[in-house]
């Protein structure tokens, strides 16, 4: 799997999973990262939309790539009370250093190049793990998957942002995309940075600017088909795995 789309499937991963109410949460709520997490997840838990730009950096084999654009994750109706479903759009469109769109639908991930005239349809249900899949699906949440633990302070890629708490989050079980992530959260637990790192030592890291959380209206049907819409020019070779 490419650094880009790792990195937009590892961030839907995060959205979808810190929508979802943890069953442990007391009444007390338990305090240090843990307690970050379990706040942050409060947070998240009336979640219809985000909307973000972006910058990446990919560290492989000592080079890095750099990239940017903006995104947005949009559920279109509610989740009914009661249960967890988490069904929703995320729409990646990179402007460097590729023009690209990435658009996930629950169903179908959908990777656009204009350059290479090519569309790439696959199953989300098949790209990554059962922990993944789980995760997506709304059936468990992100303490249910991840430990918290303080930051590594070498956990780093570029110089670290300035006024930010970091939490380091690792998968409970091995996980066949994902070694850890460190999150740098803001005052009101907003996710300001995230550093990624897979098996092989690659590093993938995301600072988002400009975020917007909850500005689009919900049940808006037009929105949900314009985010899933690519205008594809003839000739556009469309290959499904």
């Amino acid at each position: 799997m490419s650094s880009t789309l790792r990195a937009c499937w590892l961030f839907l991963i995060l959205c979808l999973a810190i929508t979802l109410p943890h069953p442990g949460t007391c009444a007390a709520p338990p305090q240090g990262q843990t307690g970050k997490i379990l706040q942050l997840q409060k947070k998240y838990q009336q979640l219809h939309s985000l909307e973000f730009e972006f910058s990446q950096s990919t560290a492989t084999n000592g080079r890095i790539k750099q990239g940017r654009g903006k995104a947005v994750f949009y559920r279109p109706a509610a989740r009914p009370s009661g249960t967890s479903t988490t069904g929703g759009i995320m729409r990646w469109d990179y402007t460097e250093p590729t023009v690209q769109t990435i658009i996930n639908d629950g169903k179908e991930l959908s990777i656009y190049t204009p350059m290479d005239k090519q569309l790439i349809v696959s199953p989300a249900g098949e790209m990554e793990s059962d922990i993944t899949y789980a995760i997506f699906t709304g059936t468990s949440s992100l303490l249910d998957q991840f430990v918290a633990d303080p930051p590594d302070r070498q956990f780093v890629l570029n110089d670290p942002p300035v006024g930010f708490e970091a939490v380091l989050l690792t998968p409970r079980t091995p996980h066949s995309q994902l070694k850890r992530i460190q999150l740098w959260l803001g005052g009101d637990l907003t996710i300001h940075r995230l550093l990624m790192e897979d098996h092989f030592g690659a590093l993938t890291e995301l600072t988002f600017t400009k975020v917007r959380i909850n500005a689009l209206p919900t049940g808006d049907r037009h929105r949900a088909e314009s985010l899933l819409k690519l205008d594809l020019p003839d000739g556009t070779e469309i290959i499904r795995q």
